[in-house]
């Protein structure tokens, strides 16, 4: 029994200064009894991501992609990964601060968590390059950013003020600009910045959101609805199976001043370090906890539809198969995208529909698409046209790109 294993390791070293290396084998064999058989659907959620992006490189000009910190650790190996976060419980377990039960508890949550966090992240990515993958279908390629590398880390991104898009693809004069869970936070210096940013940090983030056109920056803090542009589209991805059964928890967050901000941020120092202080001061404020509100989880795309209220439309995508019974619940004004698995293809009829009327007018026909299609069946005509254009050395065995 593991039980029984911890419990020998428990107080060995008070300071834990010296930790027998026979110990960092009982937290992998901790880590396989949590997580189980879900390691190789890890593995195989790893491998469809991967195809995908490579086949990004060919397909609209992608050179390569940065992940977080955090998920590059998973991809490279997920045992070793989820180990990682043992570390602090471990070494609290070995001083005897905390009991073995303890350890037990807070380690399950923690490898939890971070399983699930990282697997969402890795069916988000497959889903955004899915539908990359497709617009290059139609000669999309990147234009943005120039260096061709996709970021999947937004951490840091607006630093300066602004929130920039993840990918802008374009083909001629038209354009799509993406962003991954977003709006974020941006810098700010004092009470006066936060108080004009504050809504950033209350809004509710939807997985993805879509432009029309080149988007470089979506920050609208002059807007009095939402802190940023309308989105085309607003895109939520759901990986679970039974997605639908769960409840998703919303916190109210009050406005703070920069000076309840700043007192927050020392208090939690001082929390953190307890252990080493032994003792916390006693005249440290009180603050109280944020509201919370409870509601299922397939009503959270029905509520960013009425907050960001996208031009085109809102988009569920799902895993699996999602009932008709939840697919009316969710509102007719929702497409909903489901039984998807790892087929890219089922994104045909989003990307269909952000094509339509994406070079003239909403509703008319995609003069532009069509003319692409007709290129494509007529080969051997275009080419001789393109000849009498004073155009030659054309290669059109592959798909066409603008």
């Amino acid at each position: 029994m593991i039980q029984d294993k911890l419990r020998q390791v428990y107080g060995l070293d008070k300071y834990g200064s010296k930790i027998p290396e026979w110990t960092e084998d009982l937290k992998y064999e901790f880590v396989k009894e949590v997580i189980g058989n879900k390691i190789y659907e890890a593995r195989e959620w790893i491998n469809n991501m991967n195809k995908i992006l490579e086949e990004l490189k060919d397909k609209v000009n992608v050179k390569g992609w940065i992940f977080s910190r955090e998920m590059t650790s998973f991809i490279k190996d997920p045992y070793r990964h989820l180990v990682k976060k043992l570390f602090i419980y471990f070494h609290d377990l070995l001083r005897g601060r905390i009991t073995v039960e303890e350890f037990i508890t807070k380690g399950k949550q923690a490898i939890n968590s971070s399983f699930s966090s990282n697997m969402r992240s890795i069916y988000q990515i497959w889903g955004f390059s899915s539908i990359i993958l497709l617009l290059g279908d139609y000669g999309f390629n990147v234009v943005y950013p120039e260096h061709k590398y996709l970021n999947f880390d937004r951490s840091g991104k607006q630093k300066l003020g602004i929130i920039p898009p993840n990918v802008v693809l374009q083909r001629l004069s038209s354009a799509f600009s993406f962003f991954l869970e977003a709006p974020r936070p941006i810098a700010w210096e004092d009470g006066s910045d936060l108080e004009r940013v504050w809504r950033l940090y209350s809004t509710l983030r939807p997985d993805m959101m879509i432009y029309r056109g080149f988007q470089i920056d979506i920050l609208d803090l002059e807007n009095s609805d939402i802190p940023i542009k309308r989105p085309s589209y607003i895109l939520e991805f759901k990986e679970l199976d039974n997605w639908w059964k769960r409840w998703r928890y919303l916190k109210e967050y009050k406005p703070l001043s920069g000076n309840e901000w700043r007192a927050r941020w020392i208090k939690g120092l001082y929390n953190g370090l307890v252990e080493v202080l032994n003792k916390l001061p006693e005249d440290l404020p009180d603050f109280k906890d944020s509201k919370s509100k409870r509601i299922r989880e397939y009503e959270i795309i029905y509520l960013y539809n009425n907050i960001y209220k996208p031009k085109d439309k809102g988009v569920l995508a799902s895993r699996v198969t999602v009932s008709e019974e939840i697919k009316t619940k969710i509102n007719n004004e929702i497409m909903v995208i489901d039984n998807i698995a790892f087929n890219y293809n089922k994104f045909e009829d989003l990307v269909d529909d952000m094509l339509r009327g994406n070079v003239v007018g909403k509703g008319e026909v995609d003069v532009t698409r069509l003319a692409y299609k007709f290129a494509l069946e007529r080969k051997d005509e275009f080419l001789k046209w393109l000849k009498n254009q004073g155009i030659d050395n054309i290669d059109l065995s592959n798909d066409f790109n603008y």
